[in-house]
Order: structure tokens, then sequence, then C-alpha cells
């Protein structure tokens, strides 16, 4: 088994018998609005996968771990000629990447539920699903003949590693993401000192999120991947220059690594795209010329910005009717709390705002079910959101969704008090359509009542077995400083000496001390 780094999240794995192309991202134009690019550029290795794909005497397929533009590029997916391969992705409650898939014409889709196992020539895959509607991504595990790959791309569920670990035990190569890819901190309002004390706080829990995933899996090579993008357009390119945020590159990380990890046993490598490893020897037999390190970090970049300054001045955007807009801004978030069945439990409003507007703007009443005009803000509490005009026009003309918009990074946020409300990112990221599953999903982990008892700092607590977020089981976590109780999916912290609360919000897992026998 041969793996080839295809960039970001993107691998092309071959044998003797079949190709497997995963996340291939490489069309020039960017995702998320064209937002987000890859880094290094990788648009040359396009021509390397059709090529895999368009050749006779091997099973052909494509893997697809969720509908994110950075891994389903459908771009680069209608280009492909040759359609003799298949589609392999999660079988998901929404199924827009299904039906996104289904027009392309391809010899076959297969749509795998939670663990399910499909053979494919020399050996089988295996998919891991996290459903959670905020969240919606699957991981692969990839066993041919005696080697095996495992890939989390960016999915969250990393709970599931114990039990990955527990049915193959040995495995050869992992890969998952190791950077953020979220607007928080990013585009929140927070003094310098303020957001680099988040950023920074966020990086390393995503940093020993992942350290606690390689440890238990014990894998021979660990190579770091999904992101982080680059950001080209002039507006938020800022951010690639950042002395911290949540978009360590790859090195930051392996050195992290290098002073975390213990055993000798498991070793780390800082791919680039095109870089390809024999699975049998455990060994690069193609190296990348162009490598990128801290040294030569800002020349490359710059130079990739300086590549798409004319496409950016070409794309400016300037909407029409901004009056409009506000209009059909102000009937879809009616629309969307109708949907909202949970939105009483949110007694602060929301206004949304846009910035070539900014002396009318929307008020979303949540304990009302109301969305007003305004132009003040009056409460003391409250959640703000600006965004260009022309983005959420773009949004509106169902040109890109919601979640697409989230990731633009082009939206400036508030919120005071300055805890996170899982209720109103879903109300802002998800369509429409999506928000009554959402609250379904939700109530579903409420009403989980197990229970599991742990040990920290020398004594013994009964918690909730669920994180109170997506449901990450808490079996699995871990404790720091004899007193937090950590999720090993989004790094949740929970304080035992103060009841099992969150340490960032008002959620809880209860936590009760028992007396030691």
């Amino acid at each position: 088994m041969e793996i080839t780094y295809l960039g970001h999240a993107g691998f092309f794995v071959e044998t003797s018998e079949m190709v497997l192309v995963m996340d291939s991202w490489l069309s020039k134009h960017g995702a998320f609005d064209s937002s987000w690019f890859q880094f290094p550029c990788n648009h040359h290795l396009a021509a390397l996968v059709k090529e895999k794909l368009s050749e006779n005497g091997k099973d052909k397929f494509i893997y697809i771990s969720h509908e994110h533009k950075d891994h389903f590029d459908i771009e680069f997916l209608n280009s492909i000629t040759n359609k003799d391969f298949t589609f392999i992705i999660g079988d998901f409650r929404r199924e827009v990447l299904k039906n996104r898939l289904s027009t392309i014409g391809a010899k076959n889709l297969i749509a795998c539920k939670d663990r399910e196992i499909i053979k494919i020539p020399g050996g089988f895959a295996q998919l891991f699903l996290d459903d959670s509607e905020l969240n919606r991504d699957s991981a692969i595990y990839l066993s041919l003949g005696n080697k095996n790959f495992l890939n989390f791309n960016d999915c969250r569920k990393l709970d599931e590693v114990h039990y990955i670990k527990s049915q193959y035990n040995k495995i050869d190569v992992f890969t998952c993401q190791f950077s953020g890819a979220t607007w928080h901190p990013t585009c929140y309002e927070y003094s310098k000192e303020e957001y680099d004390r988040i950023s920074r706080r966020k990086m390393i829990g995503k940093f020993e999120t992942v350290a606690k995933a390689i440890e238990t899996l014990s894998p021979k090579l660990y190579l770091p991947s999904a992101g982080p993008p680059r950001f080209l357009d002039p507006v938020i390119e800022h951010l690639n220059f950042e002395e911290n945020n949540i978009f360590p590159l790859s090195y930051k990380f392996l050195s992290y690594l290098d002073k975390r990890i213990k055993s000798d046993n498991i070793n780390f490598f800082d791919i680039m795209p095109g870089d390809t490893l024999d699975s049998r020897t455990m060994k690069f037999i193609n190296l990348s010329n162009d490598r990128i390190n801290k040294k030569n970090y800002e020349e490359h970049i710059s130079a990739y910005i300086n590549k798409y300054r004319n496409f950016f001045s070409e794309r400016r955007h300037n909407a029409d009717n901004v009056e409009a807009i506000l209009g059909k801004l102000r009937c879809e978030l009616q629309s969307k709390l109708d949907k909202l069945s949970l939105s009483n439990r949110i007694s602060a409003p929301l206004y949304f705002i846009l910035f070539d507007k900014p002396d009318k703007f929307i008020k979303v009443n949540f304990w009302g079910g109301s969305v007003t005009y305004a132009s003040q803000i009056h409460e003391q509490n409250h959640y703000i959101i600006k965004a260009p005009s022309w983005e959420i026009e773009r949004v509106l003309n169902r040109l890109i969704t919601w979640d697409d918009f989230s990731l633009t990074f082009r939206m400036r946020l508030t919120r005071k008090p300055d805890i996170y409300q899982k209720i109103i990112e879903a109300f802002l990221v998800l369509e429409a359509e999506d928000l009554n599953e959402f609250c379904k999903k939700l109530l579903e982990i409420e009403s989980k009542q197990q229970r599991i008892t742990i040990d920290a700092g020398g004594c013994k607590y009964s918690i909730n077995k669920f994180c109170p977020h997506e449901g990450g089981d808490l079996t699995y976590a871990w404790i720091e400083d004899g007193r937090f109780v950590v999720c090993p999916r989004h790094s949740w912290k929970f304080d035992l000496y103060n009841d099992g609360k969150c340490t960032l919000n008002d959620e809880s897992i209860h936590a009760i001390a028992l007396e030691n026998e």
C-alpha cells in the first residue's frame, strides 16, 4: 500500500488492485466562498489524481468524509472525465452530500452506517460517523493486506479511538486534524490580550486531544493533516501572520509532540503535497522538493497572496439593494426561529447587522419568537453578528450555506456575557430545515441518564457519562490538575470542585463526590 499526501486532508492510496482517493481538495478557487485556500498549494496534483482514476485494470474509489467544501470539492469532482469509480460516504441523516454526488454520474455510491465495514479489493474499509447535526463528519479505517491506515481527517469523534484500538490493536499510519477551524475566537471582538489567551488555550487543547489519541493508538507513524488553510482574501489575510491563533502550522504541532510523546515506537513526519509513503517499509519513496518550514513560511505565504491579488480585486462585491437584502434576511431568520423548538431557552436577543447599513438592523427575540427591526441595542446581555450584505445575499440566494458563511470569517461577533450558547450557534450555522433535528438531538443527549464513577485527585466522583456538548463519552475523558474532567472530543473542561460545571459556560456533568471506601 502506497499513501500519497494530496495536501490539506487529501490522500491517495494505491495497491496493485485498487486506488482510493480521500477528501481531495484540489481546485484553484478555494473553499467557503474563496475564503480558505490549500497550504502548501497543491493544485498541480489534480492532474495526477485524474491520471490515476483513468487507468484501467484497477477498482477505483473516492471517499468523501463530509460536506465541508475543503473536503467535498465539487468543482474538481465534476472535472473528472472518467466516471468509472465508486463514491464511499457516510450515511448521514442530512442527505445533501449524497444528493449532490448522485448528479456526477459515478459508477456507484456506497453510503455506510456508523462502524459499517465494506469490502474492497485486498481488504476492507470501515467508517466511523459523527452525525450530531452541529458536526456531521466521518473517519475511515483502511485495511489492505497486513497494513492499515486510520484517517480521522477533522472528525471530532476521537473517543472512538479506544474502540478502534481494541478491535485492531496495531495501527500502522494515523492522521487527523491538529488545528482549529471555527469562527471563535477568530471573528470575535476581543482585546489582543484576550484573543491571544483564548487562541492559545484552544490550540493547546486541540494539541493535547490529538496527542492523547496518538498515545492510545500508538501508531508506527503519525502524519499531521487536515489543515490549517491559508487566507488569501485581503479582508482576512492578516490571519496568516498572527502570532497566536487557532491555525498553527504543522511544525508547531510536531514540536509539541516531540516534547509530549515519550514513546520511541511512535514516529512523526511533516508531510508536503506529493510525498508518498510505502507502508510495507514505512519509508517515503517520493518527497516533494518544495518544503515549507518556519524559516521560509512568510516568503511562501506572501507569494501565494500576491498570486491571487487580481482574483480578489476582480471579485469585489457590492450589494445593489441593501434594504431588500435586510428584508429577505428578516424573513429567513423568522423561518429559522419558527423551527427552533428550544428557542425559549435563550433569554438574550441576537442582533444581526449588515456592515453597509449600520443604522437599521434585525433583532431576534428568541424568548418571544419574533424577528423585528431595530436601531439601538438596549439589553446588557446580547449577541451581535455583523456581516457584509453581499455575503448574506449569497446565503439567501442559496449560493452558499449558512455553515459555509460561518467559515468565510468575513463577519464580526460579540457576545455578552462571553459564554458559549450552543442553541445560538445552531441557529446561525444550520439550515432552517435542520433546526428541529438539532433540537431533538440535544434533548436526546440530555435524556441520557447513565452515570460513571471516576477517580480524580485521590477522590471518587459520580458524573454523567456523556458530555452535554455533543455526547462525547466521558469514560475516555482525562483528568487535569486533579479536578478537571476533559472531554476527548472538544476538550471541554468540567470542574469537579464546582459540581461538574463547565469552565466555559453553564453546562454541567453534575459531579457528586463519593465517600472513599
